[in-house]
Formats: structure tokens, sequence, C-alpha cells
């Protein structure tokens, strides 16, 4: 009876199903960076990995279906980008491909960059000073459907939420007073761009953008850009205008 019993078990199989191996496709600041990472994700980690030139993300995303994208955000280079701000194509793939999960790779991590990436629509910001090992897990966990950021990047998320004040409710009379140029600014950097991209974007010097922040920082109470994106995103606030017809700071 119990070889019997032995025999039928080893008939008896539980049928698994077969997870399907996640396709990534991989932008990184150039060719040579983007086939290293290729060759490790798909050695280590099983996965089908292609690797392009950041301007060709677009084209490949409506060419191909893929699980997970990553991308570089060289912010110092994006000015003579073809494709511009990093922040700005990451958000349009969050909104056109909203089945793919974003990791964004940072060359320095800082406070404003991590939330800048997480803002855009990212589901990962891995810094290039970490291990690969760690990189590999970043991966991993997004493919599963979670967020990853590292020990550095998730102190500074909860550094920025410990900081920020409750939002205020604003009614017509307490809305803040922008000029137009402080609007413009303030938008700009909302969308994650460094003082440099936004007076090369709105025909400014550098100082008068930061003089212009300055100013805009003061008529919203926050102290800093990480500030700020909070206040915008958890608020949704909207600004008046003052002096709009002032030529100094006229709308280009």
């Amino acid at each position: 009876m119990y070889s019997k019993l032995r025999a039928e078990e080893r008939i008896v199989q539980i049928s698994q199903p077969v997870r399907p191996i996640p396709k990534v496709l991989i932008a990184d600041r150039d060719s040579m960076s983007s086939d290293l990472l290729a060759g490790a994700l798909a050695r280590d980690s099983r996965c089908e990995t292609v690797a392009i030139r950041r301007s060709k993300l677009l084209e490949a995303l409506a060419a191909d279906d893929f699980d997970v994208v990553i991308v570089a955000a060289d912010i110092d280079a994006d000015i003579e980008s073809d494709t511009g701000n990093a922040f700005d194509l990451i958000g349009t793939v969050s909104r056109t491909h909203r089945k793919v999960a974003v990791v964004v790779l940072l060359n320095q991590s800082s406070d404003e960059l991590v939330i800048d990436a997480f803002r855009s629509g990212a589901r990962g910001v891995f810094s290039r000073q970490r291990p690969m090992s760690e990189f590999l897990s970043c991966v991993e966990h997004v493919t599963k459907g979670f967020i990853w950021a590292g020990k550095q990047e998730t102190n500074a998320l909860l550094e920025a939420f410990r900081s920020i004040p409750a939002p205020k409710v604003l009614t017509p009379r307490n809305s803040p007073a922008l000029t137009v140029r402080e609007l413009q600014v303030v938008k700009c950097a909302a969308r994650g761009k460094t003082n440099k991209s936004i007076a090369v974007e709105l025909g400014l010097s550098e100082h008068t953008v930061k003089n212009y922040l300055f100013r805009a920082f003061e008529k919203l109470g926050v102290s800093s850009r990480v500030e700020l994106l909070f206040y915008l995103t958890v608020g949704g606030h909207k600004f008046t205008v003052t002096n709009p017809d002032d030529p100094e700071i006229d709308a280009r």
C-alpha cells in the first residue's frame, strides 16, 4: 500500500505559471554604458535587454513593448542633448506608456534630483555610486511592481516630507501673486530644470533666474526647491499674476 501511494504521489504535479522574462530598454548616457548595463542584466537577472541612444527612446517604445525603461539623467549634459531635459523625457514616457516602469540613473544623487525623478514618474532611482549588485536588485524590484530607492534616496524623500509644512487652502484672496517671469521660472523649476537650463530656455542670466526663484520662494513661503515641488504637487496651487504688461517680465 505504501509503495502504491508513493507511486501515485509522484504522478501528481502542481503546475506553476511560467513567469515571462522581463523586457528592459536601456537608454544610458552613451552606447558603451548602455551595452554594459544590458549585458549585466541579461547575464545576472535573466532579462531580455535592448540598448539604445536616449534620442531613440520614444521611437523604440512606440515600436515594441517593454516592462522597464532605464534612463540616464545627466543633468549637466541635458542642455546640449538633442532630447532636452531628462525629466521632461521621463515625464513623457510615464504619460504615454503607463504600463512601463521607469528607473532613473543619477550621476550624483541629491535631494532635489531624487524628488524630481519620482515627480516625473520614475518608479526607481539609482545612483551610479552604488555597486552593480544593488542596481540588479533595483531592476528586479521594479519589474515586480515595487518602488525602489536606496538608503540615501529614501532618507531624502522622508526628510522632504518632514520638512514641508501642511499645504494651505488657497482662495483668490490669499493666493500668492507672482509676476509673469516668476511664474515661468517656478514652472520650469517644478519640471526639474536647473537654473542654467531655465536661463537658456527663457533667455535670462543664471543670476536673474536665481533672483526670480528667491522672490517666488518668499511669496510662497518655501525655502528650497524641494519644498517648492511638494508645495505645488500636494496643493495643486494656482497663482494670480501681477504686472502682466511690464516689459521686463512680459511672457515670452
